[in-house]
């Protein structure tokens, strides 16, 4: 991916379609694979490294941008590139605009003419695709199947480089997504002070990311079609491991067919420019199975035991059956993971007892941090890590 750096300059537009330039698409054709076979002074000619004897597909270029039927030259090797990588022209090209990307596109089918769909379908999709794609960046390094309310800023900074599109169609959205993200982590990295054994360079973290959206979308319509057909309960979706679709990811997938569910297809086309790229593959998301989906998330997000979850605001009440020991109190205030104002029932020792009622006398805030566990109504802080009383303006 080190040969292709591009820029404004870089890419021009030919009736609409992104034209890249001659040093562009030659160092893609570098970094996937493509080696120089001939120059005769007039054209380059180009091959496969991977092709066989029965494809020998090759790819053909001017030697310069100043020939005049430049961009129908360009727009046939964009042909000749979707063709072997079984990709869109359209996806070819912003792969070379960014440097490197994958691509997803959804397909709706909203009751409107071809190219058009209502502002609320369209609205609903891209917003979709949005939390997708920072729920699936989060879960790289959030193992939960409910994400903490405050979305890591990585994934947020990514989910802000990507760039949306409408391709020829039904109504499709196509989103490009970089290989390489712009985050910078403010810490530096530990070092062990040795030499790694093996120079093997790690998966960017845009791959990481549509790697995620593919493998996460997959389990969970697997999982849809089995629920639908009776075959497995609801709560399957409850079960950890690999693959397994976070509560946003699923709302996502069930918010993508707009407000009255529309069938549509996700398609996923990965870049050959980072390693593990895979052909493109296709998902259609029945209207069942998204409202399937829809009732996972809500199962996750009030069914789940959420780990690490902090609580802030007023005991309203204390209870124990001795005069000392450990009690039981409710703290009613605000939860970091949802936002939202509720009461949490927390089991506290004897040392931390006496500080809620210290707060319950004087009127201070308290903060508790443990595992959210949710049954109906009732909500508990499990395994409690930490709780301590918040000062007033008179301890300042």
């Amino acid at each position: 991916m080190g040969d292709i750096v591009s820029g404004p300059d870089d890419i021009s537009r030919e009736g609409g379609t992104a034209v890249p330039s001659l040093a562009v698409f030659a160092g893609y054709l570098r970094g996937a694979g493509w080696v120089l076979d001939d120059d005769d002074g007039r054209t380059t000619l180009w091959r496969s490294r991977f092709s066989d004897a029965e494809t020998n597909m090759r790819v053909v270029l001017p030697v310069s941008q100043e020939v005049r039927d430049y961009a129908s030259r360009i727009d046939e090797a964009l042909r000749v590139l979707a063709y072997v990588e079984r990709r869109l022209p359209q996806e070819v090209a912003a792969d070379m605009s960014f440097g490197g990307a994958d691509n997803v596109s959804v397909r709706l089918t909203p009751d409107a003419p071809a190219g058009e769909a209502p502002l609320l379908v369209a609205h609903s999709a891209i917003s979709a695709l949005r939390n997708y794609v920072i729920a699936s960046a989060a879960a790289l390094d959030a193992d939960s199947l409910v994400l903490p309310h405050r979305r890591p800023q990585r994934a947020e900074s990514y989910a802000a480089q990507a760039r949306i599109s409408t391709q020829p169609g039904s109504f499709v959205l196509s989103l490009s997504l970089p290989l390489e993200d712009a985050y910078t982590e403010t810490a530096p990295s530990p070092t062990t002070g040795q030499e790694p054994l093996l120079d093997v360079r790690p998966l960017p973290f845009g791959r990481r990311v549509t790697s995620r959206m593919l493998a996460a979308a997959q389990k969970a319509q697997r999982l849809a079609k089995e629920v639908g057909d009776g075959d497995k309960p609801l709560s399957s979706f409850g079960k950890t491991g690999q693959g397994a679709a976070n509560a946003t990811e699923l709302e996502a997938l069930s918010c993508l067919g707009g407000p009255d569910r529309d069938v549509y297809q996700i398609r996923f086309s990965q870049s050959p420019l980072a390693a593990g790229s895979r052909e493109p593959t296709r998902l259609k998301i029945t209207p069942g199975q998204q409202r399937i989906l829809g009732e996972a998330a809500d199962f996750l997000r009030t069914r789940q035991p959420r780990a690490g979850v902090t609580v802030i605001g007023l005991v309203v009440r204390l209870f124990r059956e001795r005069k000392f020991g450990k009690g039981e109190v409710v703290i009613q205030g605000v939860d970091d993971d949802t936002g939202s104002a509720r009461r949490f029932r927390v089991e506290l020792d004897e040392s931390d007892y006496r500080l809620a009622v210290r707060a319950h006398e004087t009127g201070l805030q308290v903060t508790a941090t443990g595992d959210l566990d949710i049954r109906g109504t009732r909500r508990s802080l499990r395994r409690l890590v930490s709780f301590s009383v918040l000062p007033g303006i008179e301890d300042d």
